[in-house]
């Protein structure tokens, strides 16, 4: 996906920058800018792969370091990492940028030089000789501007002027390679119309967007889709607002040409359609449940919208409330203040009640998936995302969106990725059951560390069945394309697009690997009572592992080809051996 997208941007002549580079993701205790713990085996296996598909093999011509230290280097100036991996190994020609502020940390936050004080100024001299030697070649604002001090060093003899003309090389490459010296201005015109900007056709491809990325998580007698003349209540705090993430415009969550989920269920219904919030996103205050609970007894059935949300990055660091964005985060997957409440008393009236996760991370809510009669997930929208949720919501589009991260059942089993290594899943669990008793199990003696949802998982309105798995070849070798067959019906009365999933299984290897991982996808559009051929190719070079050796090899041997719907709902197989 990231590779698609920085062709996408480059293919207008805007620069993409891939970051942040590389191993961010996984700090300790989640913490923005915390250390990452972990080996070069894990970096390369885990983290590498994707950042090197969307460099290279995309052609990004910038990259962004990251805040983090991983395994006690800070990533700006780990030299490993940007100078003998990314440029040595993988041969990447371009310039690497800090994040804003970023160089300052190498003293004030990791303690490796002085930070600034009342009695002196921060260590320059030391930043810049750690990271523009390092591959750092560009430090970005927000901090000390300390490589305003290079001419100094390099006068003085401590930086080798060929450090510095090494990093104006790569930008100069990548605005050579864009063509700006002679066109530097590659945008609209000055004399564009304002029809350039927001046309319908864009508008219309983001309303397709918002409903094929919803993803269905649980649909109880076939409460979905909603007739179109039913009465419905709109209920909960993020009902009548636009959940945009934070990196977006100044204050684009207030423009009025943004869709909220009421906006669209009622321009869409032709019933009756009431709003009634119940609760404010950051308060336990109760006050309006019954004026929520009234609205829901009196329609057909509740449309309950719950989640998470953030602001843009001007209201974050303002310190307004949120519960996700830069350096905003919570410390438990559950519902905020009175809002899991709230969802309890709409459910407990009796009537049909449809929620509405809006947000940015996985909300774990077991008993609202065990109790609601439908359960949608819309990760951060856009400005039709309350076009696209009723789109679906009434069944003008099925849902077709996947996970595309595993839902946990709660912060205490993190992580819960599915590409685990061997071994990192037990499945003797415990559990409380629905009439409080309580079942012994090992490991987590009251819980699974299996998800909530898988990655790969979402339902539709229509059905789909997989028959005749077949692959290409059968014996191969670490350079050869494989493809992946399977045929898709879909027996329903409904149109439908199906995202088949096909993984890879290493069977006996030599280092201790992931038990299996995603090596191929393709969304389909499978008409009611028909059946489609799926080709998904997949290359085997992508099936190695870095060994004891720290070698990258294609190991000889068998690999389980997995077709499925989810990394937990595979329908079918077949074995490449690989010789």
């Amino acid at each position: 996906m990231a590779y698609n997208y920085v062709k996408g941007v480059q293919s207008l002549n805007v620069s993409a920058t891939v970051k942040h580079f590389a191993g961010f993701s996984a700090p300790e205790q989640g913490l923005n800018t915390g250390p990452v713990h972990g080996g070069e085996r894990e970096l390369r296996t885990t983290w590498l792969p994707s950042f090197k598909r969307a460099i290279m093999d995309a052609g990004a011509w910038n990259i962004m370091g990251a805040y983090h230290s991983y395994d006690g280097i800070p990533s700006i100036s780990d030299g490993h990492l940007q100078e003998t991996i990314l440029r040595e190994e993988w041969g990447y020609k371009y310039w690497l940028t800090s994040d804003a502020g970023a160089t300052d940390r190498l003293c004030c936050a990791f303690k490796l030089c002085r930070c600034k004080t009342q009695d002196a100024p921060i260590d320059s001299e030391a930043v810049t000789l750690m990271a523009l030697p390092n591959g750092n070649d560009v430090e970005m604002g927000g901090g000390s501007y300390n490589y305003a001090n290079i001419p100094q060093l390099v006068e003085q003899g401590k930086l080798d002027i060929k450090v510095v003309d090494r990093a104006v090389s790569r930008q100069l490459r990548a605005k050579f390679e864009m063509g700006l010296f002679e066109n530097p201005y590659p945008g609209l015109s000055m004399n564009a119309s304002q029809s350039s900007i927001h046309p319908d056709e864009h508008v219309r491809l983001a309303r397709t967007l918002e409903a094929e990325s919803i993803v269905l998580l649980e649909n109880k007698n076939a409460t979905l889709p909603l007739s179109k003349s039913a009465s419905i209540a709109v209920i909960g705090p993020m009902g009548n607002i636009t959940n945009l993430g934070d990196y977006v415009v100044y204050r684009s969550q207030y423009n009025p040409a943004n869709v909220s989920p009421l906006q669209g269920i009622t321009s869409t219904s032709e019933g009756k359609v009431t709003f009634a919030q119940g609760c404010e996103r950051w308060s336990n205050d109760k006050s309006g449940f019954p004026a929520a609970v009234a609205a829901a007894q009196a329609a057909d059935v509740a449309v309950v919208v719950v989640g998470t949300w953030s602001r843009d990055q001007n209201e974050l660091w303002q310190g307004l409330n949120a519960t996700t964005g830069e350096h905003v985060d919570v410390a438990s997957l559950s519902l905020v203040g009175a809002m899991g409440e709230l969802v309890q008393a709409i459910i407990e009236t009796g009537k049909p009640t449809v929620v509405v996760y809006s947000s940015g991370k996985p909300v774990t809510e077991p008993w609202i998936s065990k109790n609601a009669a439908a359960l949608v997930q819309q990760f951060y929208p856009g400005e039709q995302g309350g076009n696209g949720l009723a789109d679906v919501l009434f069944g003008d589009v099925a849902p077709s969106g996947k996970l595309s991260v595993s839902f946990p059942y709660d912060v205490g089993t993190l992580p819960v990725y599915y590409d685990y290594l061997n071994s990192g899943r037990p499945t003797d669990a415990g559990a409380i059951l629905a009439d409080g008793t309580l079942s012994f199990g090992h490991q987590y003696v009251l819980n699974s560390p299996q998800p909530l949802y898988e990655f790969g998982y979402g339902l539709s309105y229509a059905n789909f069945t997989y028959s005749n798995v077949t692959l290409s070849k059968t014996t191969a070798s670490a350079s050869d394309t494989i493809t992946a067959m399977v045929s898709v019906t879909n027996p329903s009365p409904v149109d439908g697009k199906e995202v088949v999933q096909v993984y890879v299984q290493d069977v006996y290897a030599s280092v201790v690997v992931p038990n299996m991982e995603l090596k191929g996808f393709k969304k389909v559009m499978v008409k009611a009572g028909e059946t489609v051929q799926v080709s998904i190719d997949l290359d085997v070079s992508k099936w190695g592992l870095w060994d004891s050796k720290m070698q990258y090899v294609v190991e000889k041997g068998d690999f389980v080809v997995h077709v499925g719907a989810s990394s937990k709902d595979l329908r079918g197989n077949g074995t490449v051996t690989v010789a």
